[in-house]
């Protein structure tokens, strides 16, 4: 006789999450025409961690995920938990909305990132920040923190940080409450008996920790007012230096050979002539491990210069190859720091996303983008205000090469040969093999037709154009 397994009451209940989350999952894209990609590569700057890359595009939503990952399920499976519940509770309201957003000239958006603190070689505080849009005034927003010790295969607790004593954390809740009231932009919003509240029970706290500072989140509304935004608190470690346990003052010893800042530098280049032929490559999403370093090598081959636009926290993962994007003369623009649809973000989150897009591609190429292209091509008049504020123009193609949707060499050399002019901005991207496949092909053809290789800023200058607005470059 069999006996019958008696589940877990843990397992029985992921089980049932999950069933839910794979109903609701499919449901929200019934009869749409749906494009998605899943891209996971492992970035030098961050030894232990894999980051998986996410993106979704329907008639009815977007979602870009950045999710670091690691070797080891135990620390993964939290994280991941959290995403699927924001993940889940998006998508249900995709699904109540769903009349709506089919009627209006609108996507919802979900944006998850992960921007990784370095407390060492082997300790991380990962920082996630959800930013989901589904209709009304304002986005909801979330933020949750994970400190993960790789070395010994666990969750890092504040108890692991901080000596927990009544007068450390005396100290420590004084020091934060300085910082605050150092905040002039709240002084109009904040409750004081809210951040009493919030400040109590140190384990709730959302923190994180490098060799620069301990910095603590608080939710928008968590304890000042919604005008407030979301708050964040930094401290400086040396600050903090006698509050630390000694094993993590000992993590905080970061080795002395880390790449130094590269130094921005103009590359000299002969003057264009205004009746030359030519075209401007872009690629979009990197860099990447892989691709990108092939697509480099196919340019220098063929004297070809480009514009890349890069996601700010791609950059921030593989900051020597943004550095040989820039070393090797081509110009770097602003794709976002995650991928976001800026035009379904308020104003605040929008400048959030282009200044520290610009903020991490600068600091790891040492060159600062001079253009921005908003993810989807979505924008709206509050975009183009933010970006015409800081004149950094806005840039689109004329020539979509649709390797993100056919992943086929031959297939984008034909879109590109076919439509290809004088002036034209041509969309590719770094992130897919198929696209290095076909550059070589397509760089000769392009050459025999008399084609030169230069930047969008170049064309742009050729152009006399003025330095802020939309440009697609010419068309067929």
């Amino acid at each position: 006789m069999f006996k019958r397994l008696k589940w877990p009451s843990w397992a029985v209940f992921s089980l049932f999450i999950m069933g839910i989350y794979f109903i609701i999952s499919s449901g929200a894209d019934t009869s749409l025409q749906a494009f998605s990609r899943t891209e996971t590569t492992s970035p030098a700057a961050f030894p232990g961690l894999n980051l998986e890359t996410r993106t979704k595009e329907t008639k009815s939503y977007t979602l870009a995920i950045s999710t670091p990952i690691t070797k080891i399920e135990k620390l993964n499976k939290p994280m991941k938990e959290w995403i699927q519940a924001q993940e889940m509770e998006f998508l249900e309201l995709v699904q109540a909305n769903r009349q709506v957003l089919d009627s209006e000239d609108f996507r919802a958006h979900l944006n998850i990132k992960a921007e990784p603190k370095k407390v060492s070689d082997t300790m991380y505080t990962l920082v996630f920040e959800a930013y989901q849009y589904t209709g009304g005034a304002n986005g909801q927003a979330a933020v949750k923190t994970f400190t993960i010790d790789l070395a010994n295969q666990k969750m890092v607790q504040l108890t692991d940080i901080f000596h927990m004593d009544e007068e450390s954390l005396t100290t420590l809740r004084t020091m934060i409450k300085n910082q605050i009231g150092q905040k002039e932009e709240l002084q109009d919003y904040l409750f004081d008996d809210l951040l009493e509240e919030a400040l109590e029970n140190p384990s709730s706290w959302k923190w994180s920790l490098s060799g620069k500072n301990f910095t603590l989140y608080f939710n928008e509304y968590e304890i000042a007012a919604g005008a407030a935004g979301a708050v964040k608190v930094k401290i400086p470690v040396e600050q903090i230096r006698s509050l630390l346990k000694e094993e993590i003052v000992q993590h905080l010893k970061l080795p002395d050979n880390q790449l130094p800042e590269p130094e921005a530098s103009e590359p000299e280049t002969a003057p264009l002539d205004p009746n030359g032929k030519y075209i401007a490559l872009t690629f979009d999403d990197g860099p990447h491990s892989k691709v990108t370093p092939l697509i480099l090598d196919i340019l220098k081959k063929h004297n070809a210069k480009a514009t890349f636009y890069m996601l700010g926290s791609q950059a921030q993962f593989y900051p020597a190859l943004a550095s040989q994007v820039a070393e090797e003369g081509h110009e770097i623009g602003n794709h976002s720091d995650s991928h976001a649809d800026l035009s379904s973000l308020g104003e605040k989150e929008i400048r959030k996303e282009m200044e520290e897009a610009s903020a991490k591609i600068k600091e790891a190429s040492g060159q600062l983008p001079a253009t921005v292209r908003p993810p989807y091509g979505a924008m709206n008049e509050d975009v183009k205000r933010i970006a015409g504020m800081a004149h950094t123009p806005l840039i689109l193609w004329s020539v979509d090469s649709l390797d993100w949707k056919t992943l086929n060499a031959s297939s984008i050399q034909k879109i590109v040969k076919a439509n290809a002019v004088p002036g034209s901005i041509v969309l590719m991207h770094d992130i897919h093999m198929p696209t290095a496949q076909a550059l070589p092909d397509l760089l000769r053809h392009l050459e025999k037709e008399g084609y030169e290789f230069i930047t969008v800023s170049e064309l742009l200058s050729l152009q006399a154009q003025e330095v802020t607005g939309t440009f697609f470059g010419k068309r067929t």
